[in-house]
C-alpha cells in the first residue's frame, strides 16, 4: 500500500491547480471479508450520528474506479504525468489499477465506491 499511495501523491503534487489541492490515500481497513465494510468505515473516519454511508459494489471496477461520480475528472486528477514514471505506454489509471493488482496478489474480489455525506459539516 505504501507504494501505491507514495504513485497517488506523486499525481497528486503534479495536478494540483489554481488554488485545488488534491489528496488520494487508499486504506486496507481489514482482510477479513466476514467484517462489515460500513461498520470498518465509520470507525476509521470516526462517523457521527449525522453521517451518512452508502455502498455502491463497482461490478466494472477496473473501468469505473477513481471516476464513479465524475466520469470525465480522470484528466483533471491524473493528465499529467509525474517526473520519472514510465507507464510504459498505460494511462494513468491503467498503470494504477496495475499496482493494485500487483500488490494484491491473491485477487481483488470486490471493490467498492464508499460514498459519504457528512451531514454536520
Amino acid at each position: 500500500m505504501e507504494k501505491i499511495n507514495r504513485i497517488l501523491s506523486d499525481f497528486a503534487k503534479v495536478n494540483e491547480y489554481d488554488g485545488v489541492g488534491n489528496d488520494y490515500r487508499l486504506y486496507l481497513l481489514s482482510e477479513d471479508t466476514k467484517e462489515d465494510i460500513c461498520e470498518l468505515i465509520k470507525k476509521d473516519i470516526k462517523a457521527t450520528s449525522d453521517d451518512t454511508i452508502e455502498l455502491i459494489q463497482l461490478n466494472e471496477w477496473q473501468q469505473d474506479f477513481l471516476s464513479c461520480e465524475f466520469p470525465d475528472s480522470e484528466e483533471y486528477w491524473f493528465g499529467t504525468i509525474p517526473s520519472g514514471y514510465d507507464l510504459k505506454g498505460l494511462t494513468p489509471k491503467e498503470f494504477i489499477i496495475e499496482q493494485l493488482l500487483n500488490t494484491f496478489e491473491q485477487g481483488i474480489g470486490a471493490v467498492y465506491w464508499v460514498k459519504l455525506d457528512i451531514g454536520a459539516y
